[in-house]
């Protein structure tokens, strides 16, 4: 039997054992669901009972009892069905690699590679989970001595064969042996493949540089930088299912927090983790996670990214207020104020007022002034309660509530004619009755007096800006007049309900020094990709919030959007009491040399790009005479008929929104039906072919993409903005220009693309 054949046959005996155990599966499925209808019914049948103590504590044990038991039948439901999920991907690719190695004196073993482990009748490992230890042999050890760690102690082999393999289907496509990470002719292979809507996770492409990112458990703060199709956002999302699977003893979903440039993003990869045999965790964008905290005001994340990405300008007090500078200033602040005492409002109902400022401010300047602020404000809290509370029975007291609670109590007896009459009961009853009239109409300020709105937090935002240090605003070039201005737009907005995000940060931040609030997430880990784009406010944020989470923040510098500050740049100050690990993925594995060679013209000599030696068609410039010539050429083009294009997923990439939205109303009726336009990072990609702007395309790749009027649109300080759309491409790029040439493209380098030039009327 030859290798292959082995090779063919191990494959479906492997294959044969994952279906024995989805079938097994799915009948303890069965039986659990009707277990756990049974119990449901048991538990509903359950009752408290009430008719001696004795009885009622014996009734409340098994209630609790059952709604263990049931809890525990949940609990075992999810991971069938998490197991059933992998089970159903490894079903396709049970496994990507192959080691041997021996032990000293102990038989040679054989272990095969794959997204989660697997185990035979008699419980012997046929596949292992690719994040257990010792697959760190096929990663990174090489023939011959080789060793792996694993519980604090290091083991030392032999390796004698790696083994990689192409599995589709649950076919056996190839096969190769190596004494490399992985074979450059294998890995090229994989990498010819298509692209998809969501993005592939492929295990068995992980280079060492990646390995050592996803491995690392002793970082507590992470920096990856990488440049396009480095694999940054793959390993950063293979480190938290690895993470998962390491720390699976304690580590929940829940308990990581994984934020994305915008919902386009997140969609593109929210297949990842499940591929991994992981369950997913949810992305979210930083907006999202901030209107959670502030759940009263509207937050608008209306910082015209688009026009940022454009124009790379920065606006100096967005800027400003996202950088550290305003966020520094905010503990000074609340000491400034804490003798004198933050902005009071008077306790009103229905316009009455009950408790003044004045008197709240004599009554907070009475507390301990030993104490910071927030513990002050919470003594005041205490004293206002108890105002309430002796309000509540004055209030009572008046000819109001007795008329309303005489008339209440005659309802009453009238409804209920069996009631017991006596004259002890009524008088009982009428004091139950009137507290409650009182307590309703006391409810809201009771409410404003535990949720410490007794200030008036909009008002002390606004103070705040208004004491921000000139020095500051002058060392970042704004005027007084500018920030003003600024303010004034702020306290609109904040009247109709609505803040920027710059603003709601700093609100937040300002709150959270003022009066106690306590955060009951439990945050392990927090995964930040495309941090050029995170504000160094945000990662502030997070850290003050979440002190002992470790931190991973991925990006790309050639593709900033944003004009504004970046992490990057205020690292030294974010972690100056910190050891920061970093990592630099500096090797391109999406696109092909040509197209890489071909985007690298348009960044700095120290930017530059390595590429794998994957090979296709140089990128083609296309000359039109004018636009319905070039979109004539656009969807003939598209109409390529050729098996591997069918396949292929192509992004038309436009510069602007507007001109996205222009080029798809001037295609035909055919056309329009066949490819989306995507203008907003609210919107999925459901179609092969799409249309979208520049700045939704970061971080997605095409096989194929065409560069939409590079003419004199481009200006010569619009590199980056075509590096990041160039980069998308995998296979092929295309330019397509039309009217005078873009100033862009006059120094690329001749032999680095091919041109073809439309005649009139072609």
């Amino acid at each position: 039997m030859s290798e292959r054949q082995y090779e063919e046959k191990h494959l479906a005996q492997t294959i044969s054992l994952i279906e024995n155990e989805e079938e097994l599966l799915k009948n303890q499925q069965k039986e659990l669901e009707k277990s756990m209808n049974n119990q449901l019914k048991e538990v509903s049948k359950n009752t408290i009972n009430t008719a001696t103590e004795e009885s009622f504590y014996e009734s409340v044990v098994e209630y609790r009892q059952h709604e263990h038991e049931l809890a525990l039948r949940y609990q075992s439901a999810e991971a069938k069905e998490k197991r059933m999920n992998t089970l159903e991907t490894m079903a396709q690719s049970p496994y990507f690699a192959r080691i041997d190695f021996k032990e000293e004196a102990e038989p040679k073993e054989t272990l095969y590679l794959g997204i989660a482990s697997l185990r035979d009748k008699k419980d012997d490992t046929i596949v292992i989970d690719w994040r257990a230890p010792i697959a760190n042999l096929y990663y990174e050890g090489e023939l011959g001595k080789a060793s792996y760690s694993a519980n604090k102690e290091t083991f030392y082999v032999d390796l004698l064969l790696k083994r990689q393999f192409k599995i589709q289907n649950g076919e056996l496509l190839s096969m190769v042996d190596t004494s490399e990470m992985i074979n450059d002719e294998f890995l090229l292979d994989i990498l010819d493949d298509t692209s998809s809507p969501q993005m592939k996770n492929i295990v068995s492409t992980i280079q060492k540089a990646q390995n050592q990112i996803i491995r690392d458990t002793s970082s507590k703060y992470m920096i990856i930088e990488g440049i396009a199709g480095s694999g940054k956002t793959s390993a950063l999302l293979q480190r938290i299912a690895f993470l998962l699977y390491h720390h699976r003893n304690w580590l929940k979903v829940d308990q990581v927090l994984l934020f994305s440039p915008n919902h386009l993003f997140s969609d593109y990869i929210s297949m990842v983790l499940p591929s991994l045999g992981e369950s997913e965790v949810p992305t979210q964008t930083f907006t999202n996670f901030l209107q959670k905290l502030i759940p009263n005001y509207t937050i608008q994340n209306v910082a015209q990214e688009e026009e940022q990405f454009l124009n790379g300008e920065n606006n100096p007090i967005q800027t400003i207020k996202n950088g550290l500078s305003v966020l520094d200033e905010i503990q000074p602040y609340v000491t400034s104020i804490t003798n004198f005492g933050p902005i009071f409002r008077d306790l009103k109902i229905n316009g009455e007022s009950y408790i003044k400022k004045e008197q709240m401010r004599q009554w907070y300047k009475e507390t301990n002034t030993k104490l910071p602020l927030y513990q002050r404000v919470q003594l005041l809290q205490t004293k206002l309660l108890k105002k309430v509370s002796g309000l509540q029975k004055d209030e009572a007291k008046k000819n109001w509530v007795k008329e309303q609670g005489a008339e209440k109590l005659e309802e009453i007896y009238e409804n209920n004619p069996n009631l017991d009459d006596s004259e002890e009961k009524e008088k009982q009853l009428r004091k139950q009755i009137k507290q409650e009239i009182v307590k309703k109409k006391f409810r809201s300020m009771t409410q404003k007096v535990n949720n410490f709105r007794f200030i008036n937090f909009a008002k002390q935002y606004i103070h705040f800006l208004k004491q921000f240090p000139e020095n500051i605003l002058q060392e970042h070039g704004i005027s007084a007049r500018a920030w003003g201005d600024s303010i004034q737009g702020v306290r609109q907005q904040m009247k109709n309900k609505e803040m920027l995000q710059e603003d709601a940060l700093l609100y937040f931040s300002l709150l959270r020094n003022i009066y106690p609030m306590t955060n009951e997430q439990k945050v392990r880990f927090i995964f930040i990709d495309e941090m050029q784009d995170f504000p160094p406010a945000q990662a502030a944020l997070l850290k003050d919030l979440f002190p002992k989470a470790s931190m991973t923040l991925c990006g790309d510098l050639n593709q900033k959007v944003f004009g504004n500050e970046t992490i990057v740049n205020s690292v030294d100050k974010l972690f100056e009491n910190d050891e920061v690990t970093r990592y630099q993925l500096t090797t391109s594995y999406r696109s092909t040399e040509e197209i890489t060679a071909f985007a690298n013209q348009f960044l700095s000599q120290k930017d530059r790009v390595q590429t794998t030696a994957r090979n296709g068609a140089k990128p083609l410039i296309l000359n039109a005479t004018n636009q319905m010539q070039a979109i004539n050429w656009l969807e003939n083009n598209l109409c390529d008929e050729t098996a591997q294009k069918k396949q292929w997923r192509t992004a038309i990439i436009a510069k602007t929104t507007q001109e996205c939205k222009e080029l798809h109303s001037q295609l035909s009726v055919s056309a329009q039906k066949n490819i989306q336009l995507i203008t907003s990072e609210d919107e999925f990609m459901k179609r092969s072919i799409v249309i979208i702007p520049a700045y939704l395309a970061k971080g997605l790749e095409f096989d194929r993409v065409y560069a939409w009027h590079v003419a004199e649109n481009f200006s010569a300080s619009d590199q980056l903005i075509f590096y990041t759309i160039a980069t998308r491409a995998m296979h092929e790029l295309n330019i397509i220009s039309f009217g005078q040439n873009s100033p862009l493209l006059e120094n690329v380098k001749a032999d680095s693309y091919q041109q073809k030039d439309l005649l009139p009327g072609e």
